[in-house]
């Protein structure tokens, strides 16, 4: 009760005008964005108008209007956080809850035409002008964004590790072919490393 508490309590520097995301959602970019909008009203304890866990009370006057000036609250926040091409679309969700089923309906269902760009980012994405901190920071949120969409299977039977092995092993391929010709030494001295190296602890 405490922690629910908690959440409809409003918090000091809540308002109303600020988006909570640097980049609006535009259609192409629902992945990032969903998970930055969960970052940001989890720091604020606001999480639960999302996720269903902040249910309306049912009693208690002063208890539903400050439970439904948050919803609103969260619901500005979200409308904030969408380019202005697209949020006349969602004006009229009746709660924060409602706002973001319809988002995901809208752009997280369909996995198909995500996978297949996500992939083919993957698979022409190489160092060009970047810093090996900045290839590799690209890389790694296209690999996070497809495991997001398609997760490994996890079981108690050893395949799970093998197949994350496996997974490893082919990210630091992926990795190791975008980097520029003044690497190639360096490359060809990780490729001679067998089992291959973690990809992440190679590049710190």
């Amino acid at each position: 009760m405490e922690e629910r508490n908690s959440d409809i309590k409003n918090q000091g520097n809540d308002n109303l005008v600020i988006a909570l995301v640097s980049t609006p959602l535009d259609g192409n970019n629902y992945l990032s964005w969903a998970r930055s909008i969960e970052i940001a009203l989890g720091a604020r304890q606001k999480l639960g108008y999302i996720d269903g866990t902040c249910e309306k009370p049912t009693e208690g006057k002063e208890a539903m209007e400050q439970w439904r000036k948050n919803d609103y609250m969260v619901v500005s926040w979200i409308l904030n956080s969408i380019s202005k091409g697209i949020a006349e679309a969602f004006l009229y969700g009746r709660s924060a809850r409602d706002l973001w089923v319809e988002h995901v309906m809208r752009f997280g269902e369909s996995h198909g035409p995500l996978l297949y760009q996500i992939q083919r980012d993957i698979s022409s994405m190489s160092q060009r002008n970047m810093s090996m901190a900045e290839y590799f920071t690209k890389l790694k949120r296209l690999w996070d964004e497809l495991v997001s969409l398609d997760p490994l299977p996890v079981c108690s039977c050893g395949a799970s590790k093998k197949i994350s092995d496996r997974t490893e092993a082919y990210q630091l391929i992926q990795f190791l072919m975008g980097l520029g010709d003044p690497y190639d030494h360096v490359r060809n001295q990780i490729l001679l490393i067998d089992p291959l190296p973690l990809l992440q602890r190679r590049t710190l």
